[in-house]
């Protein structure tokens, strides 16, 4: 055989392989990720007296519906979303420790949560970053 037959040949496998290696990543990159079904009680026990739809709302709405579409925008990601949206409103309060204990349990590492607060800083404002780095080193000091 001459190289330049052998050359084409080995190119043609090369093509093929890549094109084979493609196909196969992109059929993975599309396939549906099964929901994960979140359950909320805090609404209820908390103002289910008071306030039943705000309850209702925030128990089957918010955690029933929305995030549980955990197959579109997984956990880690909706805890990214909700920590740097709390910070950035200035909600320092039980609710952002909340949502950073949830990010933890979502797979959110203590390398992220400190890159997203740093990032946060410059963005949604220093005293606010402090504010919730304070919390999140304590959520992530926590076993």
């Amino acid at each position: 055989m001459n190289a330049k037959k052998w050359i084409a040949g080995a190119l043609a496998a090369g093509m093929l392989l890549t094109t084979n290696l493609m196909i196969t990543e992109a059929a993975e990159m599309t396939e549906k990720k099964e929901a994960v079904k979140v359950v909320q009680t805090a609404g209820r026990d908390k103002l289910g007296d008071f306030a039943p739809d705000f309850a209702r709302y925030n128990d089957d709405i918010l955690f029933g519906e929305v995030w549980s579409k955990n197959d579109v925008l997984s956990l880690h990601d909706r805890s990214i979303v909700t920590v740097s949206a709390l910070v950035a409103s200035g909600v320092i309060d039980s609710s952002l420790k909340y949502h950073i204990e949830s990010a933890k349990k979502n797979g959110v590492t203590k390398d992220e949560m400190a890159e997203i607060i740093t990032q946060l800083g410059f963005y949604a404002g220093w005293p606010k970053a402090w504010a919730a780095f304070n919390m999140a080193k304590e959520v992530y000091a926590a076993p």
